[in-house]
Order: structure tokens, then sequence, then C-alpha cells
């Protein structure tokens, strides 16, 4: 849609005819704008415009790109995990990261997973799930976009694509004014959902926080989360495209480590990837950006991770079994021969070495390495690589009704907010609570 759409939503009244009382109807109509066209700033859209349907309330979007939800697209690999059943109020801290547990359950508690599927399915779409994991039936995360698209029609929510803002200013007498490059627009309520830089090229995606810091809010500066980790290491490039089953540590300042996670985890030529990876990423994100020193230690074989004494018992058989043979006898089907060979190299044995008493320090430290492999981590991907990003708006300057605290009429949702979640439909659940009601607001 283009900018041209906006003459017969603004345009002004005509003298003498303001008696009627269709005119009066039309003057006492609340315009609601939200600014970003992505699933909290849809979200929103669609419960102001059901919100205020009785009273032929106007609700407008708008857009930088040239189509809304293009990121919606992309989610669950294209599949659009749009929530998750797995998710426990008891467990809320488990989830999310950036705000007070308290505060998360009491907005979650006004808007859950549940109600998220009851929503979705009142619009006519249907969905699956596995393991938790609910995505569309269809299996494309087009249909969770056009699900959206066809109710804010229903509701007769317009849509300003290609819409670029130039600044947002409040008025004196209440509402906010909206500067584009083609006119200026006026909201007696804004709702700012303009997303954050992850998934962006460089430069881009960073709007909402200047219009946030702008009207006087406080932004905790954004990092790269939900994203894989570059380490340190010259053998990176000969480890790169395995996937294995593994468990990582992430230790920060050489402390306790902070936390763990156990899945299949993919190994690049720069570092590690995968879900647990992306799952500690925030930390590693974080830690770095405060200047403290983050390892990574890598559990090849998590099988053993609850027996040491079996581990050392196979690694003591193996061996013995193995006296007079090769280091690929010793060695073999334990895990990806790959990563066996950039063991055995860190540790001064080639593949064809005889597995002998006098080497057998040197064939501990790698089953060693198996079990605790230690890595530095330099630094994370850039945003253009992440999922979603830590920092933001803190939930401190808003109600729970996403509305801002310094001004009336001021509403948050999404990404711009301070909160971020683990991989599994998390991060979408918070767009959908946090547009829900920002918009009901």
């Amino acid at each position: 849609m283009g900018g041209r759409l906006w003459t017969d939503i603004w345009a002004p009244c005509v003298p003498g005819c303001c008696g009627t009382l269709e005119m009066r109807n039309m003057m006492n109509r609340r315009k609601t704008g939200i600014i970003g066209g992505g699933a909290s700033g849809l979200m929103a859209a669609i419960a102001a415009a059901d919100n205020g349907k009785g009273a032929g309330d106007e609700v407008v979007v708008l857009e930088k790109k040239e189509r809304i939800g293009k990121k919606i697209l992309v989610t669950g690999n294209g599949k659009c995990n749009l929530t998750n059943l797995s998710f426990s109020m008891e467990k809320i801290g488990d989830y999310y990261h950036g705000a007070p547990e308290e505060r998360l359950h009491g907005l979650f508690a006004r808007f859950s997973s549940e109600d998220t599927l009851k929503l979705f399915h009142g619009m006519g779409m249907l969905t699956t799930s596995r393991e938790g994991y609910v995505y569309p039936l269809s299996g494309q995360a087009s249909t969770v976009l056009d699900t959206l698209r066809f109710e804010l029609e229903r509701l007769h929510v317009r849509v300003l694509t290609e819409c670029r803002i130039l600044g947002i200013e409040p008025r004196k007498k209440g509402g906010f004014l909206v500067r584009t490059e083609e006119e200026n627009l006026h909201f007696d309520r804004l709702i700012l959902a303009c997303g954050s830089p992850a998934g962006q090229k460089a430069g881009e995606g960073m709007d909402g926080y200047t219009y946030a810091e702008t009207l006087g809010h406080r932004v905790i500066r954004p990092r790269p989360a939900l994203t894989a980790l570059r380490c340190e290491g010259d053998f990176w490039k000969s480890l790169a495209g395995v996937r294995c089953s593994a468990s990582v540590s992430l230790f920060i300042s050489e402390k306790e480590g902070c936390c763990r996670e156990e899945g299949e985890l993919q190994l690049t030529d720069y570092g590690i990837s995968g879900i647990p990876v992306f799952q500690l990423s925030r930390h590693a994100s974080c830690a770095l950006a405060e200047g403290k020193r983050v390892q990574a230690r890598i559990d090849f074989l998590p099988s053993f991770a609850d027996s040491r004494k079996e581990y050392e018992r196979m690694r003591e058989q193996k061996i013995s079994a193995c006296l007079g043979r090769s280091m690929e006898v010793l060695f073999c089907g334990l895990v990806n021969k790959k990563i066996i060979l950039a063991l055995l190299k860190r540790n001064g044995l080639r593949l064809q070495d005889t597995v002998e008493e006098g080497n057998r320090e040197k064939i501990c430290r790698v089953f060693s390495d198996l079990r605790d492999f230690q890595v530095r981590v330099k630094s994370v991907n850039p945003f253009g690589n992440a999922q979603v990003c830590a920092g933001g708006v803190p939930l401190s300057e808003v109600t729970d009704r996403m509305e801002s605290v310094k001004h009336p009429g001021l509403y948050f949702a999404g990404e711009l907010l301070d909160v971020d979640g683990r991989c599994g439909g998390y991060n979408l659940q918070w767009a959908w609570t946090s547009g829900f009601l920002a918009g009901k607001g």
C-alpha cells in the first residue's frame, strides 16, 4: 500500500458539517498507530482493532519494509514455531531473561500460550504440536502470516508499508505526532513494536530504541542472542560441518559454570553453533560486552555425564584391549572421526600411532578432552546472524498494559522491550503476549 492511502484517513473536516451525528462520531474516534509490522505489531493491531471496533476506532500499522511480517516467514526454519505447550508459570525464569520473574508471571497470566492457541484457532488456523512445540498444521510459516493478514482485513486495519518515519513527538494536548517522509500523522495512542536488529543488515533495526530514548526512556544496550559463538583455535576448519550430540557449559571469568545445555552441537569453521549454543549465547554476549573472559567446555560424550567411574572403566578397558594396535582402532566409534583427528593432533598423536604404555598419558588426555574440551569464546556472531536480542526498554518503564510510565498513550511491545527467551517458540509467545496486552491497553 502506498502513502496516498492516507488522504482519506486524515482529510480535514469540511466546515459546517460537524453537526451531523455521523461527523460527531467520526470526530470522537480514537486513532491508534502501530509502528512495526512484525509479530508483536500485528498482534497489537488485531487486539486494538477488536477492542475498539464498537466505537469505530481507527487502527493503522506503519511498516518500514515493503511488506509486513517478513521475519515471521523465517522463524522455525520457515515452519514458525509459534508457541510451546511446555510453558509453565513455575519455570518462567528458565524460559526468559531480562526481566524479574514475578513481573513476567503477571504478564503471561493475562495472555498465555493457551490464549495464543485459542486466538489463532478462533481466526481459523489449525495447529499441530511435536513435543510441546506448536506449528501451523501446514508446516508453513506463511500460514501464520496469512492468518494475521486476513484478520487485519476483517477488522479494517489499515497498513502502510515502505513508511519511513522521521520522528515522533508527544503533543501538548495528548497524543503523538509521527512525522514521515510523506506527511505528518496524528495518533491518540501509539504502540512501538519496531523489533530489534536481530536478523537484519548491519545498521538496521535500531529505530525503535532511538524513538524510545527520544521519548525519555532508558534503553539497555541491545546484544545479539540466540546465535553462534566464535572461538579461539586453528583447528575449527577441520571440524566444519560436524553435527553431534553434546553438552556445552559456559564458564565466565573462570568462575563456576553459569549454565549448561545439551543437544545437537554444530561445529563450524569459526566455532560452535546449534540449539544448545544458541541457548547459552545471550550469557556469552553480555559477559563479553562487559570485558569478561568466557570459556565454553564441551562434553562430546554426555551419556557418561552421571558416571565418571563408568567412563574411566570404559577408557581402561579400551586401552587394554587395543594395546599394540592403532589409535584409529582405539577411538573408533566413540564420536565423529573428525573430532578424534583434531584431539589427537592437539595432544601430539596421529591416527596411525600405536597404542602403548609409553603414550598412555597422551591417550588419557584425548579421553579427557572428549569429556571436557575447553575453548575460549572470542565473540558472538553479529546481529545479522542472531535470532533475537538481549536488552531494550526495561519492563520497569511500562505498566502491566505495556503503557509507558512517562507518556500516557504510548505503548511498547515485542523485542523492543528487555525480554528475550529460549529457542522453542518462547520469543514468539512474548511477541503475542506483549502485543496483545499493548493492543488491549
